[in-house]
């Protein structure tokens, strides 16, 4: 296969994509990341009676002209929340045409454009048992060239552990901040991680990504299968009963990742690698709210 590559074509599709989404908004169930203050930010709430101590500049004489009455304007504050983007790196995530790795590449890239693009604080990380690399890409634009460096020259290999990859990370960091997690979730008991994350009040949006190949395989006859992780191997007769027996045991591991990220409040979107970027970002993430 010809090696996948991001190319600066992809970033002035990012561009157009910038100018057609107003920013990314992230939420949690500790509701929107905004808190009304009087006098703060730039939007405007609501009223509120005017009390001793409130600043006269933000009283609203217009409304004392018409109907006698001193209230004072309140304004919602976008709270400073960073921004953190791990990517699975792990050999499960080589599949697919295109791959799942390549497309969870350009997914990376996409939220760290778009939320560098909002101002906000980004970091970008890949893990694989643990996370291989860190890169902090501030609130810098001209940074995201060098993410696409970086993941031009990362390889999908390795086995994967997203329950300690998150808990070590959701540890280190000193601040509130936002999670995504993109990954083919292939990884065995991946819940505790977000959940300990969920503990540690982090809005958590999984991405999870699936390849057609995976939905529908279209192998068939007296089969190897090879763990691409473990390297375990199993023979198999892949006929029409084992078939529906795949995608029995599919269905299921698909039900219970909707269940797990109900229960626990978590932002989930499944997307399959044949669905373009542009298509992902301008109808799917918008119809969900994550972006306006």
């Amino acid at each position: 296969m010809e090696k996948e590559k991001l190319d600066l074509e992809f970033l002035e599709k990012l561009e157009k994509l910038r100018l057609a989404v107003k920013r990314l908004r992230f939420r949690s169930h500790l509701g929107e990341r905004k808190s009304p203050k009087m006098g703060r930010g730039t939007e405007f709430s609501d009223y509120r009676s005017y009390q001793v101590g409130d600043e006269l500049r933000y009283l609203d004489w217009n409304i004392y002209a018409r109907f006698e009455k001193f209230l004072v304007k309140l304004f919602e504050e976008e709270e400073d929340v960073e921004v953190h983007i791990l990517l699975d790196a792990s050999s499960s995530m080589d599949f697919g045409n295109p791959t799942k790795f390549f497309y969870g590449k350009k997914l990376a890239l996409a939220f760290s454009y778009l939320s560098l693009s909002s101002w906000e604080k980004t970091t970008f990380s890949y893990f694989q048992d643990k996370i291989k690399e860190t890169l902090p890409l501030e609130r810098k634009k001209e940074n995201i060239y060098r993410l696409l460096n970086l993941l031009n020259e990362i390889k999908a290999e390795g086995n994967t552990n997203i329950t300690e990859t998150v808990k070590k990370y959701a540890s280190s960091l000193k601040r509130k901040g936002i999670l995504i997690i993109i990954s083919d979730l292939l990884s065995s008991e991946f819940e505790e991680g977000i959940i300990y994350a969920r503990y540690k009040k982090m809005p958590v949006y999984l991405i999870h990504t699936i390849c057609e190949e995976e939905i529908s395989p279209f192998f068939s006859g007296n089969l190897t299968l090879i763990d691409s992780e473990t390297g375990e191997k199993m023979d198999i007769l892949l006929d029409e009963y084992m078939i529906q027996k795949y995608q029995k045991a599919l269905e299921k591991f698909l039900n219970h990742i909707e269940s797990f990220t109900m229960l626990y409040n978590v932002e989930y979107l499944r997307s399959i690698t044949s669905i373009p970027i542009e298509d992902l970002i301008l109808k799917y993430l918008r119809v969900g709210g994550w972006i306006k």
